[in-house]
């Protein structure tokens, strides 16, 4: 089995490589810079992702396509966030479907591989419409494409887990609320209330939030926050040919669906901000 893993330094994408490793694979990977990465077999530096030619940079690599790639997991994910899902505008989504989609697409398209393999994220979360911005987006269209291509596109929904992403995310709104007063009024006097630190208090919420909206898949074990050896145990799936478009990883539940989930008013009142064209990709 080979497995080409795009942006394999984030904390998702260690844990691909250990469930690649276990699964006796050679294992490509990408770099934005010229160190290699661990783990991996082969590594191909120099990969900016802002660069409209990157993916035919990785494409150029000889390592990469002597022999059919088995599987794509990409992980790069980038978009205006640290705001309201309300606050989002097109203009806003098409760099981030750029930069998040629109690569995975052209490898899947140039490599052929059994599968092409995105993260999302549990994004119906009344925590996350509050400050993923237009990034729910690009997350819902990952979905949409799984769902619309099932033979070739998978998508592994994962549970907040810290990483400097995350962290990011928080800092960008609380530098709000310390700026603009009348930016999430509610959560600002929950936050307060709280005494926390607003980082802890958005990780508290948000588990909280994980916990009561999906604790249908529990199977009767109790809940915790997602860590990156659950992260393993959802590629492990994908790697072992699951068929189903979307693997779900949330702490220790794990389940796969085929069809999109429930979203809120704010999302889906919002989906025609993506452009129908990224569907017609693949």
């Amino acid at each position: 089995m080979r497995v080409f893993i795009v942006g394999a330094g984030a904390v998702s994408g260690g844990a691909a490589i250990a469930a690649a490793k276990s699964a006796g694979a050679e294992i490509i990977t990408t770099t934005s810079r010229n160190e290699n990465i661990a783990g991996a077999d082969h590594t191909i530096h120099g990969i900016d992702l802002e660069n409209a030619a990157a993916v035919d940079k990785m494409l150029a690599d000889d390592v990469l396509t002597a022999k059919p790639v088995d599987y794509v997991i990409y992980i790069p994910a980038r978009g205006s966030v640290g705001m309201d899902v309300t606050e989002s505008t097109a203009d806003m989504i098409m760099p981030s479907l750029e930069y998040s989609v629109i690569p995975y697409l052209k490898l899947a398209k140039a490599l052929k591989p059994r599968r092409t393999i995105a993260l999302s994220g549990f994004m119906a979360l009344p925590t996350l419409t509050r400050i993923y911005g237009a990034m729910t987006f690009t997350k819902i269209a990952m979905e949409e494409l799984a769902i619309r291509n099932p033979e070739k596109l998978q998508v592994i929904r994962i549970g907040m887990f810290l990483s400097n992403s995350v962290r990011g995310i928080a800092i960008l709104a609380q530098r709000r609320f310390n700026k603009e007063p009348g930016f999430q009024p509610q959560w600002r006097a929950e936050w307060k209330a709280s005494g926390k630190k607003f980082p802890q208090f958005f990780y508290d919420m948000n588990y909280q939030n994980e916990e009561h909206m999906y604790r249908a898949h529990s199977n009767g074990v109790p809940f915790r926050p997602t860590l990156p050896e659950d992260i393993t145990k959802g590629f492990n799936l994908a790697l072992a040919g699951e068929k189903a478009p979307v693997i779900n990883v949330l702490g220790p539940w794990l389940w796969t669906e085929n069809r999109m989930p429930e979203l809120p008013a704010e999302i889906t009142s919002r989906t025609h901000l993506i452009p129908e064209s990224i569907y017609q990709m693949l």
